[in-house]
């Protein structure tokens, strides 16, 4: 037995009643933890948004990962974690749908940001494509942006 040093009562020591982190097992019961974490949220909420808004700056992919992440569980399609750097080494460094090259020296977005490079879904989230590296290939904001929602096939054929 486990006794949480919060709310002073014993649990079996698992990881049913007790986070688990490298160095073993909380102190704190799940149920005393999760106060804790909310009523430390709330009083630190403006340095913690300052903290995370450091980080999406420091690590725009991983904010970009993150994102990604959330808005496949959230619309329940398959997510497998991969990089940009993932997708060029797998698809090279031209867009597939102009098959030009990608200015890698471009700005993501914003003026002389057309020929950038944005991974794009062949089959997009919002119309069930999976996020993972077999639905994703590299490609230009430009020809990203016009695709919109299309699935690649149905973009094809609005060209013709």
């Amino acid at each position: 037995m486990k006794n949480c040093n919060t709310c002073n009562k014993d649990f079996p020591e698992t990881v049913e009643y007790f986070y688990k982190t490298s160095y073993g097992l909380v102190n704190k019961c799940k149920s005393c933890y999760s106060e804790y974490s909310l009523n430390y949220y709330k009083t630190n909420r403006a340095v913690r948004l300052e903290q995370m808004k450091a980080y999406d700056k420091n690590n725009p992919e991983g904010q970009r990962r993150s994102t990604r992440k959330f808005k496949s569980l959230k619309r329940g399609v398959h997510y497998e974690d991969w990089t940009e750097q993932e997708i060029l080494d797998t698809y090279g460094s031209d867009c597939y749908i102009c098959n030009k090259t990608i200015d890698f020296n471009a700005p993501r977005v914003g003026k002389g940001s057309d020929n950038s490079f944005w991974p794009d879904h062949v089959i997009p989230i919002s119309r069930g494509g999976e996020d993972t590296i077999r639905n994703v290939r590299p490609c230009h904001r430009k020809c990203n942006e016009h695709k919109g929602k299309k699935t690649y096939d149905e973009y094809i054929k609005s060209l013709a």
